[in-house]
Formats: C-alpha cells, structure tokens, sequence
C-alpha cells in the first residue's frame, strides 16, 4: 500500500449533505450508498474544472479525496454555497489516502480500474506506509491528469481528459457549468487538445511548461515520471510515436504501448 501524501481530506457532514453536494457536482451522488466511492468535478460556469476530486463513503460520512494544494480554496468554495444548508464543512487531518495497486479491499478507482485501488483511514495507520510513486507512474502510464500535477483550476474542459465520461453523470438535474457539458455530449464535440502520455527523456520541467515543436507552441507539460510524462498537447501531435525531449517534441518512436 502507498501513503498519498499530496492528497488530504475533507468531510461534509449534516443532515443535507447528500443534496448539497449533488446540486454542485457533476457526478451522481445518490450512487454513493453502493458504490462508496465516485470521481467527479465542480466546474466553473463556463464549463471548465475547478475541483476534481473522490468522495468515499466511509461508515455514514461523505469524506473528500482531494489534492491538498486545492483543500483550502475548495472549503471556501463550498462555503461560498452553505447558505441555509445543514451541513458542516471541515477539514479532517486525523484521516488520510492510501493506494494499492494490487489490494481489492480497496475501492476500484472510479476514474479507470487499471489505476488500482484507494481508500480514507485514520492517518496513524498510514505513516508507515512508504512513499514510493508507484501511483504516478501507473497513473501517467494510463494517461490520467489530475489536477495540480497536470493542470490548473479553470485550465481545462472535462471532455479534454481520458475517462472523464466516469465522473460525469448524463441523467442528474442541475449544477454549475452543466450546460457546457451537456452541448458537447449532445454535439460530440472534439476538443482540439487532449492530454497525451508520451515517452520523455531530458530535464525535468514543471508542469504548465510550453511544449514546441519546429519552433511552435503546441502545448503544455504536465506531469512526468518512470520515462512518460502527460502532455496537454494539439490533437494532430497526441501520437505515441512523438517523444519529448526536454520541452520539445523531437523525435518519433515506434511504439510506447509496453511500460
């Protein structure tokens, strides 16, 4: 098992909890009772993600998997929203995310089973647990973007990211940035970038760093590790025969399909 260090905990608790969250999200929480865990996103109103994050339903509470850079601004956000709702918002620093890529006690990851498995324990329990980065690697080698490691707040659209589907539900009322998301289903848009795994050699670069090729910005660079890094990259450059080298597409290979 590994200890997600960067990700921390939220809890929404009271008596309108359940509807609070569902008129926000854009997933359907009402699954929550079975599935115990959904991935969705709290998006802006003009359609782009502000938050992505897990809820774990965890004997009867609604616990947030969210990244930590995003916590603060995410319990102001939903803060934002209370008004006469009953519902407590707090942070939950006793309670932390750990991942195994094997261990089916765990929840399958909602976003993409090939990612392994998650779940929310009390923190004491998890400070042995070694960091390793398993959970990146794989996370890249499957070509999903999370963001604060690949993107920022109301940097993209959903319909840019793989298996975005998963965290969105089609049948579900109202919530902010619905619209958006509703055209493009209905009109089967294609975005004109998409994130990309693609292999990577050169110097480490931070994600958000522009991505060339001949001289010509076609992207960005987001996160990177075992050889792979994911690019926000122009659709006629996302092709596994493209490499990168450093911030700049420069060669062409055969194949990266094998890890």
């Amino acid at each position: 098992m590994e200890y997600l260090k960067d990700r921390q905990v939220l809890e929404i608790s009271g008596a309108d909890n359940i509807n609070f969250l569902q008129n926000l999200i854009t997933n359907d929480l009402s699954e929550i009772y079975k599935k115990k865990i959904i991935h969705t996103f709290l998006l802006s109103n003009k359609g782009k993600i502000l938050f992505e994050f897990y809820i774990h339903y965890v004997d009867n509470r609604l616990l947030i998997d969210v990244n930590g850079e995003s916590i603060n601004d995410l319990q102001n956000h939903l803060m934002a929203y209370k008004l006469r709702s009953q519902v407590n918002i707090s942070i939950q620093d006793e309670q932390a995310v750990y991942w195994s890529d094997t261990d089916t006690k765990y929840l399958s990851d909602p976003r993409n089973e090939k990612i392994g498995f998650r779940r929310v324990q009390q923190k004491k329990q998890a400070l042995t647990i070694d960091y390793k980065n398993n959970y990146d690697n794989i996370r890249i080698f499957e070509s999903i973007a999370e963001l604060n490691k690949d993107f920022k707040s109301e940097d993209v659209f959903p319909h840019e990211l793989d298996s975005y589907m998963n965290s969105i539900s089609k049948e579900k009322g109202c919530y902010p940035g619905q619209e958006i998301v509703s055209r493009v289903y209905h009109n089967k848009a294609v975005s004109k970038k998409k994130f990309m795994r693609l292999s990577y050699t050169g110097i480490t670069k931070s994600q958000g760093t522009k991505l060339f090729r001949d001289s010509k910005e076609i992207g960005l660079l987001g996160s990177n590790a075992n050889g792979f890094c994911l690019a926000y990259i122009n659709r006629e450059f996302a092709s596994s025969h493209y490499e990168v080298m450093n911030n700049k597409l420069t060669g062409i290979r055969k194949s990266n399909d094998n890890i």
